[in-house]
């Protein structure tokens, strides 16, 4: 009967301890998925940079003040999915969802004005 009180506790310290590594181990992944998130909108702020400058370059003026960039329909979508992506991320409430579709938007397009249909598009549950 003692041997397996002792068996239990044994069983149960084990548990234990592999929850804690497995607990360790998803923090770990979570911080390196995280780190790499930060990487890639750091690149690809710096390539969107990059494209304004050619672009000013080429045409001498500045995105902001050239013709309106339409936003195809195979675009809308990856916005749309990012959008949601962040939203569920996040965990942000409905009150912040415009601010935020607006400002993906306007870093995509180069714009501080975008279209509101738009907006309301990509906030539209």
């Amino acid at each position: 009967m003692v041997e397996s009180h002792i068996d239990m506790a044994q069983a149960a310290i084990e548990a234990s301890f592999l929850l804690r590594h497995r607990s360790i181990a998803g923090k770990a992944a979570f911080r390196r998925d995280l780190d790499h998130s930060r990487r890639a909108i750091a690149q690809s702020r710096e390539l969107l940079e990059r494209l304004r400058r050619r672009h000013r370059d080429d045409t001498g003026q500045a995105w902001e003040d050239a013709a309106p960039v339409a936003v195809s329909a195979f675009d809308a979508d990856i916005l749309r999915a990012v959008f949601r992506d962040l939203v569920r991320e996040a965990n942000l409430p409905e009150c912040q969802w415009r601010d935020l579709a607006k400002n993906l938007v306007s870093e995509f397009t180069g714009y501080e004005r975008v279209e509101t249909g738009l907006i309301e598009w990509l906030i539209h549950k």
